[in-house]
Order: C-alpha cells, then structure tokens, then sequence
C-alpha cells in the first residue's frame, strides 16, 4: 500500500508510512471482534468465509481508488477484514481437525502452504507491477482474485465437513 500512495498517488513519505500505522492499527480489533463472533455465534469457518470474501472484493475495490482520502477509508475498512482473515484462519483449522493427535502435523502442512504463499505472493505482485509498466492493476487483480478463490475453496471445505448443511456451526 505504500508504495501505491507514493507512486500513484504521490503522497510523501510521512503519508506513506501512516498508510502502513492505519492498516495495522486496525488489525487490532479485525483480530478481536470476528474472533469472538466466531467463538460464541458463528463458528470459525463460518466466520472465515465471508470475512475472507469480503477481503478479496475489497482488494479489487482497490481498482478504483485514485485519491488518498479515499485510500484512507478504504485502508480502515481493508485493515479490519485482513486482519480478521489472519485471526481466524488457525482457529479454522483446528475446527477441522477431529482427531486431536494429527493436530500438530496438520497445522504444519497447512502452515507450510501458507508460508509459501506468503513467500511467493509480493513477489509475484512486484512482478506483476515492473511487467505492466508501474501499474498496480494486474498486481490487484492478482490479490483479489486469489483471496476470492481461496474463499471459494473454503466453502467447498465446509459443504464437505458439514455434508452439505446450510445451518450448523463450524
């Protein structure tokens, strides 16, 4: 997001690092308040899901920020819903597991996969970035489309694990 704010939208480097405080600053209760939804209502898969959605759409809202107020709100709402997917997605997993000894080797391979996203996914976006000439849409194309496929992939894991109930927490 930074270097969205300095390279298109030409803000200063003050600008560009209170971007960085925003994003964070709202992951704190992104963390908290989809997390107790989850634990005491929805359950954390289903929780996950719209949350997940909701940040995929929201990347590819991105597209059509073109001033820094508007990057501003859309940073406060980004911040909260990312941060909501990071909170969630351990408690998910662990929803999934109904065996309590292959918790561990789960988590790890399912972390393992994470970390490589993770490892590969800015790259791939600054690639994106230097082969369109500086343009950021491809890079946010990229982001928002995985996060919704992800999201995609996630419902059919619930319609698995519950057998194709509507209702029930998981």
């Amino acid at each position: 997001m930074a270097p969205y704010a300095s390279d298109i939208l030409h803000t200063s480097d003050r600008a560009s690092l209170d971007i960085l405080l925003i994003l964070n600053g709202m992951g704190i209760p992104g963390r908290i308040i989809p997390a107790l939804l989850a634990d005491r209502v929805f359950g954390p898969m289903n929780m996950l899901i719209p949350t997940a959605l909701l940040s995929g759409l929201l990347l590819l809202c991105w597209i059509a920020i073109h001033s820094y107020g508007g990057l501003i709100g859309f940073l406060v709402v980004l911040g909260y819903f990312a941060a909501g997917v990071q909170s969630l997605f351990p408690s998910t997993l662990s929803s999934l597991t109904t065996d309590l000894r292959k918790m561990g080797t789960r988590v790890g391979m399912v972390f393992t996969v994470y970390g490589l996203a993770t490892l590969t996914g800015p790259p791939i976006g600054g690639a994106l970035i230097t082969a369109y000439g500086g343009g950021y849409l491809h890079a946010q194309l990229f982001a928002g489309l995985c996060l919704c496929c992800g999201s995609a992939l996630l419902v059919v894991a619930r319609q698995v694990k519950v057998r194709g109930a509507l209702v029930k927490k998981v």
